[in-house]
C-alpha cells in the first residue's frame, strides 16, 4: 500500500517538507501481516526555525488515522529522547528494511548512521517490559473468557448504600496509608469497613467496564481465535517477538525488524502454543535476558550528551545554521 501524504498533513503545512524519514512499521514491517492487518507508518521531522527560537509554536508529534491506516510523525528531539530510553516502538524505526522505507532524506541518513549509539542494556527492561504488558493483557482476557462477569455490579451487592459514605478525599488518604498498618488505626472500624467495601465495588465495576469494552471493540476473527485457544494469541505473538528482539539486541547489537522466525510467530498467532507454554516461555526469557544484560557488550546506558550534540548537529545542518 502506498502512503497517501495528503491524508496526514492536517494543518501542519510544513510537515511534509520537514519530515526527514518515513517508514512502514508494525506487522507489515515485521513480515507478520495478515489480510486484516492495519498499515502503520512512523516518521521523524525537524520543525521550522520558529519552533526552536520562539515560544508560541510547539510540536512533539503528529498523529493521523484514516480507515485502516495510522501515522505518527515525531519531532526529532522527542524521537531521540525516546530512542535513548530504548523505547521498542521507536528504536525499530531506524532499523526497518529499505523496502519498507517511503523516503529517507540526508538528515534521516545522518540519524540512521548513529543508530547504534542509541542502544544500551536498557533494552532488557524496555523490551521485556513491553512483553510483560502483553502477558498482562493475555491473563486479563483469559480471565474474561473463562469467568466473564455475568452482570454490572451494584452497590447493594457490596453492602453499600446508593450514595457513597466515604468521600473521594478520604478514599485517597486511606489508599495512601493502606500499606502502613499503624496508620489505619486512625480511622474508625466503620470508615475502614466502608472503604474496603467501596474499593471492592469500584474494582468490580472497573472490571465490568473493561470487559464490556473488550467485547465491543475486539475483532470478530480475533474473538473466534481467542475462544478456540483460550487466550489472546495475537498478544502472545508480540510477547515472543519482543522478548526475542531484546535477546538479539543484547547478544548482537542488532535490531532485526523483519522477522526471520516469521513462520513460527504466525503459528503462535494461530494458536500453536498453549497458554501454559506462553507463561513458561515468559518466565524462562526473564531469566535469560537478566543474564544477557550482565554479559552484553552494550553500554549500561547511552551517551546522552553525545546523542544530544549529534541531534543538534543534524538540526543545524538541515536548517543551514552553520
Amino acid at each position: 500500500m502506498n502512503f497517501d501524504w495528503n491524508k496526514y498533513k492536517g494543518n501542519l503545512g510544513w510537515l511534509q517538507r520537514n519530515t526527514i524519514m518515513l517508514t512502514l512499521t508494525g506487522s507489515h514491517a515485521y513480515g507478520l501481516a495478515t489480510e486484516t492487518s492495519d498499515y502503520d507508518w512512523r516518521g521523524i521531522a525537524i520543525p521550522p526555525k520558529e519552533y526552536f527560537t520562539g515560544f508560541l509554536q510547539h510540536f512533539e508529534q503528529a498523529d493521523r488515522g484514516f480507515e485502516n491506516t495510522d501515522c505518527s510523525i515525531f519531532d526529532i528531539r522527542k524521537f531521540c529522547a525516546l530512542a535513548a530510553d530504548a523505547n521498542p516502538n521507536i528504536i525499530e524505526i531506524l532499523w526497518t528494511n529499505i523496502e519498507d522505507t517511503v523516503f529517507c532524506k540526508p538528515a534521516g541518513v545522518a540519524l540512521k548512521s548513529i543508530r547504534d549509539s542509541f542502544l544500551s542494556r536498557k533494552v532488557k527492561h524496555t523490551f521485556y517490559g513491553y512483553a510483560i504488558a502483553q502477558l498482562k493483557k493475555i491473563k486479563a482476557h483469559r480471565g474474561w473468557l473463562l469467568d466473564p462477569p455475568s452482570h454490572k455490579p451494584t452497590r447493594a451487592e457490596f453492602d453499600l448504600p446508593e450514595t457513597t459514605v466515604v468521600s473521594p478525599d478520604i478514599m485517597g488518604v486511606i489508599e495512601s496509608l493502606e500499606n502502613d498498618d499503624p496508620h489505619l488505626g486512625r480511622f474508625s472500624p466503620e470508615i475502614t469497613y466502608a472503604y474496603q467495601r467501596e474499593r471492592a465495588y469500584h474494582n468490580a465495576l472497573t472490571r465490568w467496564h473493561q470487559y464490556e469494552n473488550w467485547k465491543k471493540t475486539r475483532n470478530p476473527a480475533r474473538a473466534e481465535l481467542e475462544a478456540k485457544s483460550g487466550y489472546d494469541t495475537k498478544n502472545a505473538l508480540h510477547l515472543v517477538r519482543l522478548m526475542r528482539m531484546g535477546e538479539e539486541i543484547l547478544s548482537t547489537g542488532e535490531v532485526i525488524v523483519k522477522r526471520p522466525d516469521r513462520e513460527e510467530l504466525l503459528e503462535i498467532r494461530a494458536g500453536a502454543w498453549s497458554y501454559d507454554r506462553i507463561v513458561e516461555y515468559a518466565e524462562k526469557m526473564d531469566a535469560k535476558l537478566t543474564e544477557l544484560e550482565k554479559t552484553s557488550h552494550l553500554p549500561h546506558a547511552p551517551n546522552r550528551a553525545w546523542l544530544d550534540s549529534a541531534c543538534q548537529h543534524i538540526v543545524e545542518e538541515f536548517h543551514g545554521w552553520k
